[in-house]
């Protein structure tokens, strides 16, 4: 089943501006938002044996809920968050990475899903799961999702449960075809393989006084503290923006200069390493005729705000990524859809962004990206 397609119309939920002195100003004016998260029943039937995944989905059943929701719940958080569309990504396994069958019934439930969403199912698109461990299925199955179901392009985890990137040889097939479909694809952190490196964290800290060198737990770090270093408040982030420089150093973009890649989460580290990696990776590569790491970031990579709601990180960010490649975004549920409410307003009242500047984050930029 195909996707409802969108078309933007002038009424009371999409605005035209009004021009006011030397100042655009819009009325009101719904988001587009693109890290918005939702399980599918396949990836709930799942046996995932990571720890660490397996933690984190134990954090509380009412989570899960509404992690599963497509109805009138999260249809009115997103009104009240003034989210007009959300395009929803499947929440996966780092298992079903390896299970194409698991893949496409989780892309056929998203369609049937939003086609059955009340009130106005266009008021969501959808990113592809795809069977990332199988480089050509994944290609196959980006396809399926693209042309028979109407996906915008698909969510990748970062890697394999193994630590497999996708900056091999056998990766090619998929980036040709993404490049051929002219779709985006969204790189998005994921799970330590194994939990590994959470628990050399967990292992790792100085023994408080009174400890006992014979008990671990007595010296090592919560759970809870071992689990956010290696992923959310640090690690997985870096890990992402590691993974798109390992593109560019292995000729990705070079190969396939049309690749639309999005990084979450205020670009993944990039915008504040470009000009440190680019000194040290660009120069070899220049030499040898291919482009530079600012010319690939400049030409391939748009980044959304997801779940980063800091007008000091937007302040940095705003030096040195043009503004048609930043999009706002939540990651709902993992965030909160009026606390991203709050920032955009925060950042419509600030000098960083001029008013056109702000629609463009706001929504247009999605537009032109996602073909909406």
């Amino acid at each position: 089943m195909r996707l409802q397609m969108f078309i933007p119309i002038i009424s009371s939920s999409v605005a035209s501006p009004i021009l006011s002195g030397n100042h655009a100003r819009y009325e009101l004016l719904p988001f587009i938002t693109l890290e918005e998260h939702w399980v599918s029943p396949a990836i709930l039937s799942v046996n995932d044996t990571n720890p660490v995944l397996a933690y984190t989905q134990s954090r509380s059943p009412s989570f899960l809920a509404t992690l599963q929701d497509l109805g009138v719940d999260r249809l009115a958080s997103m009104s009240n968050g003034g989210i007009d569309i959300q395009v929803v990504s499947i929440a996966v396994a780092p298992g079903a990475l390896s299970n194409a069958s698991i893949a496409r019934a989780s892309n056929d439930q998203l369609a049937a899903a939003i086609a059955a969403s009340p009130e106005n199912p266009s008021r969501f698109r959808a990113w592809a799961f795809l069977p990332m461990a199988f480089p050509d299925e994944a290609a196959q199955e980006l396809e399926r999702a693209v042309r028979e179901l109407g996906f915008v392009g698909a969510l990748v985890d970062n890697r394999l449960d193994n630590g497999t990137f996708y900056d091999g040889a056998a990766y090619g097939v998929f980036w040709s075809k993404a490049q051929d479909l002219g779709v985006p694809i969204y790189i998005h952190p994921t799970v330590p393989p194994d939990g590994a490196s959470v628990f050399a964290i967990n292992q790792g800290r100085f023994a408080p006084s009174g400890a006992d060198p014979a008990d671990p737990e007595t010296y090592s770090y919560a759970l809870t503290t071992a689990a956010a270093l290696a992923t959310g408040a640090w690690g997985w982030h870096s890990d992402v923006g590691l993974h798109f420089l390992r593109l560019y150093a292995a000729g990705v973009f070079d190969a396939f200069p049309r690749l639309k890649i999005v990084l979450g989460h205020m670009g993944e580290d990039v915008p504040f390493m470009l000009e440190r990696a680019d000194g040290i990776l660009s120069p070899p590569n220049v030499e040898l005729g291919r482009a530079g790491l600012l010319e690939v970031y400049a030409r391939n990579v748009w980044i959304t705000t997801s779940g980063f709601f800091s007008l000091n990180t937007m302040a940095t960010v705003l030096r040195n990524t043009a503004i048609d490649r930043i999009m706002y975004s939540v990651d709902y549920p993992y965030s909160s859809n009026a606390r991203g409410r709050q920032f955009m307003e925060g950042l419509r009242n600030s000098t960083l962004v001029s008013e056109s500047e702000w629609f463009a984050i706001a929504r247009g930029n999605a537009e032109k990206l996602l073909k909406l």
